[in-house]
């Protein structure tokens, strides 16, 4: 199938264009993870179970948001700055065939520092964590829709308004989300737009099939991220399409 071949092809690209970066932007993906698990619990004095819990699962949701929202606008970029995306839209392959092929390289980027956090905080809190059988395509569908939004916002903007955007959006996550805290904590004028938002349904449905009880797997929070991540897959295309 010409298309599969493409994509191997291009995925072994992207990986030998990163070879140099690639080791250390995992490394830095697990010690964010390992930072939020290990020093967020510094700001209370004593925490319950639940809360524990909300900072054991909100550590692989941020390491995979911030860097689909974060990463991915800087170095697509940095693309378009060198002429790589100028260059890999010149080849005769199908430009939705490039962008999965770049997803799945920002997956290799930032498995391990989630898979770092989820043991490392069932060890720091002593937790037994009930692993749904849906935690994989859960962490996929939560990586790749949030770097389908990062290529949206790139692929659009500017690449110096992309970064600003970029380093913006990861404040919001990190302070003004429901992550690390359950929705009813934020203020009547946010939680609407948060109910809409794909961040809240990333975090509940880690939470969910990470934590198992008292959280729950809510369908319709599958129903938001997949109908984010094909709009925001469908603006990159056409942004690609329009300036190929």
């Amino acid at each position: 199938m010409a298309e599969l071949r493409s994509y191997v092809l291009l995925l072994q690209w992207q990986l030998l264009r990163l070879k140099m970066f690639l080791p250390l932007l995992v490394l830095v993906q697990g010690l964010f993870a390992l930072g939020i698990v290990l020093g967020y619990p510094l700001l209370f004095p004593e925490i319950d179970r639940t809360t524990i819990l909300f900072l054991a699962t909100g550590a692989p949701a941020i390491a995979l948001i911030t860097v689909g929202l974060v990463a991915v606008p800087q170095f697509v970029g940095q693309g378009k700055q060198e002429g790589t995306l100028d260059y890999m839209r010149s080849l005769p392959v199908p430009r939705l065939v490039y962008l999965l092929a770049d997803v799945t390289v920002w997956l290799i980027v930032v498995v391990p520092g989630v898979a770092v956090a989820i043991v490392i905080s069932a060890i720091r809190f002593e937790l037994d964590l009930q692993v749904s059988i849906l935690v994989v395509p859960t962490l996929l569908l939560v990586a790749v829709t949030a770097s389908a939004i990062g290529y949206a916002i790139a692929s659009v903007l500017p690449t110096m308004v992309s970064a600003l955007i970029s380093q913006v959006l990861v404040v919001f996550v990190l302070m003004f989300s429901p992550l690390n805290f359950p929705p009813d904590r934020l203020p009547d004028w946010l939680a609407p737009l948060h109910r809409v938002l794909p961040i809240q349904a990333m975090g509940e449905l880690i939470r969910g099939t990470i934590a198992g009880p008292p959280f729950s797997i809510d369908a319709a929070n599958f129903l938001i991220l997949g109908a984010w991540a094909v709009a925001s897959l469908g603006v990159t295309w056409l942004a690609m399409t329009r300036r190929g």
